[in-house]
Order: C-alpha cells, then structure tokens, then sequence
C-alpha cells in the first residue's frame, strides 16, 4: 500500500513537472512571436498613438555637438612646418525637429517639415559661444582658389588682405564660425568683380537655424511593412527623382524588432549623406 502511494504521488509530481516543462517551451516559443507580432502591428505612424507622438516629438532630447581645433602655431606653419592644434569642445545645442505634418496615400506615407532650431546648452558646453577659435580663413581660401586664374582680380584682393592685416588664418568666435559673419574680405569682393556670386556673411551652419528646413519629407508610416516604419521615401530638394531618393531614416527612430544582423541606415542632411 505505501509502495502504491509513492508511486501515485511520483507520477504526479513527474506530470506536473512535465505540465509546466511543456508550457514553458510553449511559452518561450510562441510568447516572444506574438509579441512581435503585436509590435509590428501597432508601432504604425498614425495620429493618436505613442509611436506617432514619440516620432513628431522626441521624449528624449536630441542634441548636435560640434568640436573644433584650435590651431596654436600659425606663423610656423607659414614657414612649412607641420600645423599643432588642439580639440576644443563640445558646444552642445538642442535641435528641434518635425513640422507641418500631414498623412497621404490612405495612411502609408506621411510629410513633414524638419524645421531647424538650435538651442545652445551652456550647461552640457566646454564654454560659451563666445569662446575664440583660431582656424583656417575659408573665405580668403575659397577667394584665392576662384580667383587664381584672374591675375588682376587676385593681385587686388591680395593687396588689400595686407591692408587690412587679413592672411590665411582668422580668429573667431564658436558664434560666429558656426551662424555667421559678416567678412571684410567677401564684402569688397563686391565692389571688385560681379561674376562671383559670394554671400558677405559666412559661416559652417550659416542660414541653418532660426526655423531654417531642409524641404519636405516624404516617410513611409510601416502601415504596409513594419520595417519601413519612419524611413524616408525622397526629400523635395533637388531637381531629380534620383537625387531625392534617401535611403534610411533621419535618425530619430528605427523600425520595431531590431536584430544584431540588422544594417540601419541614418541619412543627415548637415552631411547631404
């Protein structure tokens, strides 16, 4: 009688065991599917959802970070030797993007405008915009090169750059480098010759902030593919279909269920790549 329960009661630990054995590989096989499954149908680009919302604006904040190198022997350099510079930075702004948002083709595209706006953080910053940099003088480079091939034009300028103490090194502000200013040099450049179409004002992100945008965006919504959720379609910049092509997204999100094998590409306009 004892020997009957003891097998009884092993039988039953032994199926129980079993029980949970199989429901847990049921589970670790078909739970992570359904999942993804799931995933895939409701991380759509469409009004009044989280995915929308967290794609249009960010939770997280997003940030540009720019470096520079100061050049600390520019006279020996003019006598050929090899440049010294030293990294400066970051100077860290918050970028605003996705404006003017409208859906098209039942769903399945979605355009918008990536209204630039840069918010200098002083807190996340090396230093202050103020903070002087010493680095080549582009526009006088960029002058000389268009010009060496016009004696005349380029014996004018480089007379007056002695005049006025300019040479091939300039020091500036972070300011100034990145949103501009106004240059002696390209400003006479004017009144010197008129086939050159120069801006007076010059700088890396010059007209690339205060609201400025890159065109508008075509993305696909993954309504039709979850993994074309949020990739761009074309951008309506340049004058071709073929130019206009963008492969990727913009950076601020990827399609859900993410793989190591996965190649995920970033297009950035700042880079035109």
């Amino acid at each position: 009688m004892v020997l009957k329960s003891c097998c009884v009661y092993s039988v039953g630990v032994v199926s129980v065991l079993m029980l949970i054995l199989g429901i847990s590989l049921v589970l670790t096989s078909v739970f992570p599917h359904l999942v993804q499954s799931m995933v895939k149908k409701q991380v759509v680009l469409k009004n009044d959802t989280d995915a929308f919302e967290a794609w249009k604006d960010p939770p997280a904040h997003i940030y540009m970070q720019f470096y520079f190198f100061n050049l600390t022997n520019p006279q020996e350099v003019l006598d050929g030797e090899r440049p010294a510079v030293v990294e400066i930075g970051p100077y860290t702004y918050e970028y605003r993007p996705m404006e003017q948002i409208d859906f098209q083709d039942n769903g399945t595209k979605v355009t918008a405008v990536n209204t630039k706006t840069y918010i200098f953080q002083r807190n996340m910053s090396r230093g202050p915009e103020s903070d002087l940099i010493r680095t080549v003088n582009i526009p006088a480079m960029t002058v000389m090169e268009r010009l060496k091939d016009k004696s005349l034009e380029a014996n004018l300028i480089s007379a007056y750059m002695k005049g006025t103490g300019q040479g091939l090194f300039t020091t500036r502000s972070v300011g100034e480098l990145l949103w501009g200013y106004e240059d002696g040099l390209l400003k006479a450049l004017k009144t010197i010759t008129h086939d050159l179409d120069l801006d007076d004002v010059f700088g890396l992100f010059y007209k690339q902030n205060n609201a400025s945008n890159d065109g508008e965006y075509v993305f696909f919504t993954g309504q039709q593919n979850y993994r074309d959720f949020s990739r761009v379609d074309s951008l309506n910049w340049w004058t071709s279909d073929e130019c206009n092509m963008i492969n990727g997204t913009i950076g601020t999100g990827f399609h859900p269920v993410i793989t190591k094998n996965d190649v995920l590409y970033i297009f950035s306009s700042d880079l035109c790549r």
